[in-house]
């Protein structure tokens, strides 16, 4: 069964964390992935290790970790790597694969010219926000 593990930074402002759960919310939603668990870097329980023992108990036999991050950082090139690693060690009857950080879709530019264009005069700025 295949698991998918988002990946995030945290922050311990929960307004944020509550912008990111409900975008992974919307991805429950449609129904692609029978197990859905987000992984905190920093600030937030569960942290990424917790969040794949989570899937790994709800059956997961693959896992895939896509970072919710918009950069390659350190937390992208060495940190998460690293804890799939470690993960990989653990349970290794688990396939892991990792996907790439949400910046890398060219997606971004459209969500970016959208958002610019709500700013302007003409535009719906009222309704910029999430």
């Amino acid at each position: 069964m295949q698991a998918l593990l988002v990946m995030v930074h945290g922050s311990p402002r929960p307004d944020a964390n509550r912008e990111m759960f409900r975008v992974v919310d919307l991805v429950k939603q449609r129904g692609v992935f029978p197990i859905v668990e987000v992984g905190f870097m920093e600030c937030n329980t569960p942290d990424i290790p917790g969040a794949i023992d989570a899937c790994v108990a709800q059956g997961a036999s693959e896992v895939i970790a896509v970072p919710y991050f918009l950069h390659t950082g350190t937390h992208v090139m060495e940190d998460l790597p690293a804890l799939l690693e470690e993960a990989r060690a653990r349970y290794p009857r688990v396939q892991f694969r990792m996907g790439t950080f949400l910046g890398c879709s060219t997606a971004i530019a459209d969500i970016l010219v959208d958002r610019v264009t709500a700013a302007l005069p003409n535009g719906s700025a009222a309704q910029a926000g999430c």
